[in-house]
């Protein structure tokens, strides 16, 4: 695996660039002698990426076996147990809503002190 400075790859991108494409090569990338990325084709970026979703599956279907196995444990029990209660959603709190005449008379007063015509005092 070929390794460059952040300005060697700058100035040869294209060349960089055509190396992963054609060569399948991976071109790490360091920045003050750390590795800061990788160049890699995009055939080689599937591979990586269907790797980690089959790895993302196997861990998923582990956890649901396990929580099978063992049952599982509600939520809010869990926040209770560890003091994380104030994560808790709320119940919802049921507010009555004002009555037609009240919404009626609520709305002619904002229209008066927003109306054009009235004088100023």
């Amino acid at each position: 695996m070929a390794t460059m400075t952040v300005a060697e790859a700058k100035n040869r991108f294209s060349d960089v660039l055509r190396r992963a494409e054609y060569g399948g090569e991976r071109v790490i990338v360091e920045r003050h002698g750390k590795p800061v990325a990788a160049i890699v084709s995009t055939e080689d970026l599937r591979r990586l990426e269907a790797a980690d979703d089959a790895a993302d599956l196997r861990d998923a279907q582990a956890a649901l076996a396990e929580a099978r196995h063992a049952g599982t444990v509600p939520l809010e029990t869990v926040l209770r147990k560890y003091g994380l209660d104030r994560l808790l959603p709320e119940s919802p709190v049921r507010v009555a809503r004002p009555t037609r005449a009240a919404r009626t008379r609520a709305s002619v007063k904002r229209s008066r002190k927003t109306s054009p015509n009235r004088r100023q005092r």
